[in-house]
């Protein structure tokens, strides 16, 4: 073949390649559900549940704090495009409400079903009902599963048959947590922490949830009484260690650690996962990690 004709040939077969018969990433999600998601603890069980069926975005993405959220523009297009939205509801996200009404396709409370029971319960209300992994697998798989065999009736088997494995894997998780929890001894069971989100998660596993620096809410400000009211109690309960979560500016625990006289423990995670490649960027080793640096500063059998 001369010199001309296979310059022709390559050049015909680098149009062909351009043209679109090499499969795209828009190719590969053609078919597959399009769910966003407000936080990436959620995108996880999304995820977990949809495999390979769905793609999954995320609005506050790692790392931010679902709480004080500023959308972005590009988030209403977004919401607008997916076929499902996951929301915790309970007001943990006041910035999403008015996003909510962009939802064309299906808006999912994941918290609907499980709020009143785990209310009655537990005898607070808490929008952090994730932390337990029983309620993970009761109320929050379930809604996703439910939410994507509505929307793609033609892969139901392949969400039952996810979310069956993945309430196992949350059964083990939970045996596990509270397994490591037994060791720490009853009288060191005291948890402080930089942001009151761990009470049903404290209360689950038997831990007395002592003071927390903020409320539900990390927009709150504590008063310099509170503070103060704090420190006191972290010394008069003999608490060897606080924590802060990963999502919180650590100042103030520092600051209240410093004054108590006290160590600040690994960052707990609560409303994100951790970073990818921490070991805590899913929600299975966001919980482990938690009870590794819980059992470790508290004095249980690491």
């Amino acid at each position: 073949m001369s010199l001309r004709l296979t310059t022709v040939a390559l050049t015909a077969v680098v149009m062909l390649l351009a043209g679109g018969c090499v499969p795209t990433s828009s190719d590969a999600d053609e078919g597959r559900l399009a769910v966003v998601s407000t936080m990436s603890v959620f995108s996880d069980f999304a995820t977990a549940v949809g495999g390979e069926h769905v793609r999954v975005e995320t609005l506050v993405e790692v790392g931010g704090d679902p709480h004080t959220y500023e959308p972005a523009p590009s988030d209403a297009a977004l919401v607008t495009d997916a076929d499902v939205v996951l929301d915790n509801g309970l007001g943990l996200s006041p910035w999403f409400e008015p996003l909510a009404g962009n939802v064309e396709g299906r808006l999912v409370t994941l918290t609907e079903d499980i709020a009143e029971g785990a209310v009655a319960s537990r005898g607070v209300l808490d929008p952090h009902m994730w932390m337990v992994p029983p309620l993970v697998a009761e109320g929050y798989v379930t809604a996703i599963e439910e939410a994507f065999t509505e929307a793609d009736p033609a892969n139901a088997e392949d969400y039952a048959a996810n979310a069956r494995a993945y309430r196992r894997r949350l059964g083990r998780l939970d045996d596990e947590l509270a397994e490591r929890f037994a060791t720490i001894p009853p009288d060191r069971r005291r948890l402080v922490t930089s942001h009151d989100a761990y009470r049903y998660f404290a209360n689950h596993y038997r831990i007395e949830v002592l003071g927390t620096v903020i409320g539900v809410t990390t927009e709150e400000e504590p008063s310099a009484q509170a503070v103060s009211t704090l420190i006191d109690q972290i010394r008069r309960a003999r608490v060897p260690t606080i924590f802060v979560e990963s999502t919180v500016n650590p100042d103030l625990i520092e600051r209240v650690a410093r004054d108590a006289g006290v160590a600040v423990g690994e960052p707990l995670y609560g409303d994100s996962v951790g970073e990818p490649g921490s070991g805590a960027d899913t929600y299975v080793g966001m919980m482990r990690a938690n009870a590794a640096a819980i059992v470790s500063g508290l004095g249980g059998d690491a």
